[in-house]
């Protein structure tokens, strides 16, 4: 018998160094750019300038994912209250996408990934990666994922960016 894995989706884990650092001046530029309320959360997405300072505090963990640099096409912040969440949905077809973990309680849902193909037990499968504020998960952008409600009061804050590999934003 021979076994193969002919499909695979890595998914990379990078930890922010110098989190609290980083932290406060990513907040900083954050209050440059407010978010507004959507159907579920508030986020500022569209506003198409958090990427340049988000690169600069970032650098060194984004220098991680490619030697040769990345792109960003978008970044932007969104902040879940009690009682939101975010429906499943992807980033699109090309290119990667990028949560940084800002504020999280340790009992704030995490972002849960869909797997993109039917799973023979029960035609789906769910992965929900363990991470904590300071941490970044980059996916291919056709993953669909989502948030659950969050039930806490505590606010759950993320960054999310997308990218295509090659240069950096200067």
């Amino acid at each position: 018998m021979d076994i193969t894995t002919p499909f695979k989706i890595e998914f990379l884990t990078i930890k922010t160094k110098n989190f609290l650092k980083k932290k406060k001046l990513i907040i900083k530029e954050l209050k440059k750019y407010p978010e507004e309320r959507q159907r579920n959360f508030n986020s500022n997405r569209g506003n198409g300038k958090l990427s340049r300072p988000f690169s600069k505090i970032f650098g060194e963990e984004l220098s991680q994912i490619n030697p040769n640099g990345i792109t960003l096409t978008d970044t932007w912040s969104v902040t879940y209250e009690k009682g939101d969440f975010h429906s499943p949905h992807n980033h699109g077809s090309i290119g990667f996408a990028g949560i940084l973990y800002l504020d999280l309680h340790k009992n704030s849902p995490r972002t849960t990934y869909i797997q993109p193909w039917n799973n023979e037990k029960d035609k789906s499968l769910l992965y929900t990666p363990k991470v904590k504020a300071g941490d970044i998960i980059i996916v291919p952008k056709f993953i669909f994922h989502y948030s659950e409600v969050n039930f806490l009061t505590f606010k759950k804050r993320i960054i999310s960016f997308d990218f295509l590999l090659g240069q950096h934003l200067n």
